[in-house]
């Protein structure tokens, strides 16, 4: 934000107390709520904004407010200043945003890791009412006490049937190139670009297309976004599992990138469990009072865990619980059956029973000191076991088969009147099978066990397009790659 401070507003039941910063249309204040007491951050219109951003500053206060999420800056109230301009009242993060956070230097891998999880569940929960941020970037992300992200800044945040609003500014070094060069309308996987280019420089302490020293003017920079390959970290610690995440989600093709934001957290949560780091759990959203949605990782995906309740239960709901029903309160007091009082008989044997009970229990245990013994001196000597070969791994056992198969990069060649492809793809796995299809044939589409199609050929171009399918069911391709042709 800029530091231009305006005069700042008198908002019954708030005092003020400094200035936070100011951006295009709209200056931040801390103020202190008198009831209850407490600072706040007040997001204030600027007068000259008043006409013509009220309607979306009126949407960002309801937008916000809607979307109550752990990793979501949260909106206590909105209203009129007495000079008659539009207000939100949000709660205040003092610690710094991930912007001036990464200002110090670039962030640890887990940390990284960590974050990307958590504000990918904040997109996610967006996303789920479908509203889009469009603007995600390390300056929109605060941090509270605890080291969490919080996404703030939903200024041009929209529905995702009216992401093509033209009126939109963007932020060039985070935003995809669908957003800076074409019209088409923009759908959820420019949220997933934005984080990603996010992490990305959280990693490198700066944006992805951004030469440290160089012309970073937004036009030059532009033309980077469109044209150039997303490059590497640079860092010896980062997994090429998640060099490669990166990659792909910032694909300049958007049916390339991970199609949600729960997609994109769980490969996240894959390279943690490479790194033997805990999984970051994914926040989403309680499904009923009586049951909470719980992340697990990659392989679980998201487990339901329920409240158990015994009481009033029937024989067969006990017994499926593996409870034995008669061992089962009852939720009535009639049902409890009433204490019997011991006759005085019982009462002068119950001595003589204890003593007895006290005899048997020691000749048993005597008798288990006796046979132990004896199976003691009979055994023979103990022999270690054979040391084992070391365990082999297939490709099915690495990242390759925990996260999207990534981009298709099919090559293709002559061999007399036949047209050969092959393909490879970032995360391979040999347990992966494929669809493909002849762009502009009538033949129907083959499944392949192998990553290689033969076709006839006439001296004509001959194009294929291949949908990865991976065993387990989990991360396939849903959309054909890009073409590979022979000509």
């Amino acid at each position: 934000m800029a530091t231009t401070q305006q005069q700042p507003p008198q908002i019954p039941g708030l005092v003020y107390r400094g200035f936070l910063g100011s951006g295009g249309f709209a200056d931040v204040y801390l103020y202190e709520s008198t009831s209850p007491k407490r600072n706040v951050a007040v997001k204030v219109l600027h007068e000259k904004a008043v006409g013509a951003g009220m309607d979306r500053f009126v949407a960002e206060a309801n937008t916000m407010a809607a979307l109550e999420h752990p990793y979501i800056v949260r909106v206590y109230s909105s209203g009129v200043t007495i000079d008659g301009r539009p207000y939100i009242e949000m709660a205040y993060y003092p610690e710094q945003t991930l912007a001036q956070a990464v200002k110090k230097g670039p962030l640890p891998v887990p940390e990284v890791l960590r974050i990307g999880v958590q504000l990918a569940s904040a997109i996610e929960a967006a996303h789920s009412v479908g509203m889009l941020h469009r603007d995600i970037k390390p300056a929109n992300v605060l941090m509270d006490k605890f080291g969490d992200p919080a996404l703030t800044d939903f200024g041009i945040a929209s529905a995702l049937h009216e992401a093509d609003d033209a009126e939109a500014s963007v932020s060039v070094p985070w935003a995809p190139p669908e957003a800076m060069f074409s019209t088409a309308t923009l759908d959820r996987r420019c949220d997933i670009y934005s984080l990603a280019a996010t992490l990305w420089n959280l990693l490198t302490g700066h944006s992805p297309f951004e030469i440290p020293g160089g012309d970073n003017k937004p036009k030059t920079m532009m033309l980077r976004v469109r044209d150039l390959p997303v490059p590497m970290t640079g860092r010896g610690d980062v997994p090429q599992s998640l060099e490669l995440l990166l990659k792909q989600a910032m694909s300049k093709e958007p049916r390339l990138r991970p199609a949600t934001a729960e997609s994109f957290a769980r490969s996240l949560n894959a390279i943690e469990e490479e790194l033997h780091l805990r999984p970051t759990p994914f926040k989403v959203a309680r499904t009923s009072d009586f049951a909470a949605v719980e992340s697990i990782g990659p392989e679980d995906g998201t487990r339901v865990r329920s409240r158990p309740n015994l009481v009033g239960m029937s024989p067969d709901q006990t017994r499926m619980r593996g409870v034995d029903p008669t061992r089962v309160r009852s939720s009535t007091p009639e049902a409890a059956p009433p204490k019997r009082r011991p006759s005085p008989d019982e009462a002068d044997q119950s001595p003589r029973r204890s003593r007895l009970s006290l005899l048997v229990a020691l000749i048993s245990i005597g008798v288990v000191i006796v046979g132990v013994g004896a199976w003691i001196i009979a055994a023979p000597p103990y022999t270690p076991p054979a040391e084992q070969p070391n365990p082999t791994y297939s490709a099915d056992d690495g990242f390759g088969s925990n996260t999207f198969p990534g981009t298709v990069y099919i090559t293709g060649k002559v061999v007399g009147d036949k047209a050969q492809f092959t393909w490879d793809y970032d995360h391979f796995s040999d347990s992966d099978s494929y669809w493909v299809q002849v762009v502009g044939s009538d033949a129907p589409q083959v499944q392949v066990e192998d990553p290689s199609y033969t076709v006839d050929y006439n001296n004509e171009q001959v194009c294929i397009q291949v949908r990865v399918i991976r065993a387990s069911g989990a991360y396939a391709q849903v959309e054909w790659s890009e073409q590979g042709c022979v000509s």
